[in-house]
């Protein structure tokens, strides 16, 4: 798959409507932090960092700074190094400086184009851009590769084709990951929204 462009197009609203949804329940689209496992302190703080942006959906520019001060003088083994890409990829979405953050995933990929996280990461910017097709082809790549938290891909996934207008397809999605994390809140709820849409579109199809 070629890298996703480095230039986004979003309008002021558009793009605080985006950077607003990505952290609410019923929009796009989780993210997933990437530990790190050596190198230098500037690295592990990274990842923490970055892991707290993944659940809260915020971070500073300082934050970022620690990530670049990681990959400038970590002196990283490529495992940290392509991990560190990714986390200050998740801080960067967080500040809503979307093209670094793509930047950033694209990075990873081309350092080790085997890393999960990278792959769903990067889905959630095409998502954003609405080229689910895309989107759905980075989430599937994730899954082939181990994503250690499945039930994230599957439910990015779910929404990617829903966008596409694919219910049934995506309802499934959320049936899987709720085999995997039984009673999540945010995959009930989409699952009750979907149905719905199922529901309407049948009677809708009905004949009178």
């Amino acid at each position: 798959m070629p890298m996703i462009s480095n230039k986004f197009n979003f309008g002021p609203g558009r793009r605080l409507l985006l950077a607003y949804g990505l952290w609410i329940a019923s929009s796009p689209a989780l993210a997933q932090s990437m530990q790190v496992l050596g190198g230098s302190s500037f690295a592990k703080e990274c990842f923490e960092l970055s892991s707290t942006a993944s659940m809260t959906g915020f971070a500073s520019r300082s934050d970022v700074e620690v990530c670049d001060r990681a990959i400038s003088y970590g002196s990283l083994k490529k495992k940290d190094l392509v991990a560190t890409y990714v986390n200050r990829g998740v801080l960067q979405v967080a500040i809503e400086d979307y093209e670094a953050a793509v930047k950033d995933y694209n990075r990873a990929i081309e350092l080790s184009d085997d890393t999960a996280e990278a792959y769903v990461n990067r889905g959630n910017m095409w998502f954003l851009v609405e080229k689910y097709p895309e989107a759905i082809a980075d989430y599937d790549r994730a899954l082939e590769l181990g994503l250690h938290k499945a039930h994230i891909a599957m439910l990015n996934k779910g929404m990617a084709l829903e966008g596409q207008g694919r219910l049934e397809e995506a309802r499934e999605q959320y049936l899987a990951a709720l085999a995997i994390v039984e009673d999540w809140p945010m995959a009930v709820r989409k699952l009750e929204r979907v149905s719905n849409k199922i529901k309407r579109r049948q009677s809708s199809n009905d004949p009178e």
